[in-house]
């Protein structure tokens, strides 16, 4: 088995990573709901992802998904983030890894600020109907799926990731 081979499944499994949670983000936007087997998929995936290398990095990536859980715990425990969220943050840390924690911090920050923006927007504008419609209903309802922007932040980390991986 060539090292080239580990290195390309690992970049695979990486970009499958990121296909699943734009499938998860998709699912909690329609039902407020991450799947507990999304979650375990998630850790599985980490093996091939980074076990196939070795773990290089298993100490700082254990760190990195420790940090994400514990921030997304005591946001729960304040109520302003959903148990599935929460729960989310442990494999988004261990895939993302303490090197690209910033880039997914400013990615998160930047499409939070859009989103609470836009939920606010559609909410003044007393929008009804069609994607302002559902946004409205955000504000009455007083939840986000927030699944959605921890994976479209996540993205970006992870495939930046497998792009430093593929050329190691």
């Amino acid at each position: 088995m060539s090292v080239q081979w580990l290195v390309y499944t690992s970049v695979v499994t990486q970009v499958v990573v990121a296909v699943l949670l734009l499938g998860i983000a998709r699912h909690d936007a329609k039902h407020f709901k991450i799947r507990n087997k999304d979650v375990l998929v998630l850790l599985a995936l980490y093996l091939p992802a980074q076990g196939l290398l070795f773990f290089p990095a298993l100490t700082s990536d254990l760190f990195a998904g420790v940090l994400l859980f514990a921030l997304g715990f005591t946001m729960w425990l304040l109520r302003s983030l959903g148990a599935g969220d929460a729960k989310l943050m442990f494999p988004l840390g261990l895939h993302i890894g303490y090197a690209e924690l910033a880039t997914f911090a400013a990615i998160l920050f930047v499409f939070s600020v859009f989103l609470y923006a836009a939920i606010r927007l559609a909410a003044f504008s007393n929008l009804q109907s069609g994607l302002g419609g559902k946004l409205a209903q955000l504000k009455h309802e007083g939840r986000v799926p927030y699944a959605i922007p921890l994976c479209v932040a996540a993205v970006p980390a992870i495939l930046s990731r497998a792009i430093w991986t593929a050329g190691a």
